[in-house]
């Protein structure tokens, strides 16, 4: 589980109160023993890793479940944006990609680009420097 992950067990239906007032915020609804929810699981760990650090991530168990969530079955995914608009969708998906595109969560993107333009920017310098190397090397 991420850092950014808050896990909200039975006994803690307050706190599970408390982090859905948090916007934006990614939110699970599960059941332990619940088929559907542990078909979930892989694709809503991809989600997670998806929507990046700009969203506040909670899962809470169903025994943790407050009355105003308003759910009806399990797995229940919910994206509270800013404004405090929702968007839900209920059942297992295939991929995080699935759930964030069904919730309309935009997903950060990530370090990864930044990191390959970064080494691409190096490979460049290097061949740049090559190139010169090698015209200087002949006119010679």
């Amino acid at each position: 589980m991420s850092s950014s992950t808050k896990l909200v067990g039975a006994a803690k239906k307050k706190d599970a109160e408390r982090m859905l007032q948090k916007r934006p915020v990614l939110v699970l609804f599960y059941m332990i023993g619940c088929p559907h929810c542990q078909e979930n699981e892989k694709a809503w760990k991809e989600a997670k890793q998806k929507a990046g650090k700009q969203v506040s991530v909670v899962e809470i168990d169903a025994d943790a479940t407050p009355d105003s969530a308003n759910v009806s079955g399990f797995p229940t995914m919910k994206y509270i944006d800013g404004s405090g608009k929702e968007t839900t969708t209920t059942g297992a998906k295939e991929s995080g990609d699935a759930i964030l595109s069904e919730l309309q969560v935009k997903s950060s993107g990530g370090r990864r680009r930044r990191t390959n333009r970064r080494r691409s920017h190096r490979l460049s310098r290097k061949l740049r420097h090559r190139t010169l190397r090698n015209y200087i090397a002949f006119r010679k």
